[in-house]
């Protein structure tokens, strides 16, 4: 089985527990496998077509622009084999906002223990809702901008930008925190098939 991660992090654990050697990488800025950056081309990854049986994105997708969503997702379609699988997580903004919105007591008590780059010391639910949908660099990291998080999905909105890729047998999927203990409370996952 050949399998892709995009973004992976150096201290990373891949998503099927097996050894990193057995994931190709795909990253602009950690040293990767593939050097290039995911983008809203359909052309952009220099990956041939049908090359791999798995690709996963974890805590990536959110990071480009809103409306390079579903180009970068075909990209992902692309580079599938027939019957081929793509799990993505990020953040559910949809719960974040509803938390802040409707039971900020919770949100605040769910977020207790998260410094939020030291922004607030008040433990504000505010903070903590925009903090979760624009966070990506900390404060003060300058030239970090390309981390900040430029889209926003709950459910919904993913499970039709990857049908509208192209993506069938689109669905929720929870993580196995065995494995990966990923972003806790505030992330969604799906997957879908080629």
């Amino acid at each position: 089985m050949r399998k892709l991660e995009i973004g992976p992090h150096e201290s990373r654990r891949t998503p099927d527990g097996e050894p990193v050697e057995t994931w190709d990488t795909l990253d602009s800025s950690y040293e990767a496998t593939v050097n290039a950056k995911w983008s809203g081309d359909v052309t952009s990854l220099p990956i041939p077509p049908a090359m791999y049986d798995w690709v996963h994105a974890s805590h990536v997708l959110e990071h480009l622009p809103w409306w390079q969503t579903v180009g970068a997702l075909s990209a992902v379609y692309r580079i599938l084999k027939l019957d081929g699988r793509f799990t993505v997580w990020v953040p559910d903004s949809m719960k974040i906002i509803r938390l802040a919105m409707e039971e900020p007591e919770q949100l605040q008590e769910l977020e207790r223990d998260w410094r939020c780059g030291g922004l607030n010391p008040d433990k504000d639910p505010w903070v903590y809702m925009n903090a979760r949908v624009f966070w990506g660099a900390r404060p003060g990291e300058v030239g970090q901008e390309q981390h900040f998080h430029r889209a926003m999905f709950g459910e919904e909105s993913l499970k039709k930008l990857m049908e509208k890729a192209g993506f069938s047998r689109v669905a929720r999927i929870e993580r196995d925190t065995t494995v990966d203990r990923g972003h806790g409370w505030m992330e969604i996952g799906m997957e879908g098939f080629r």
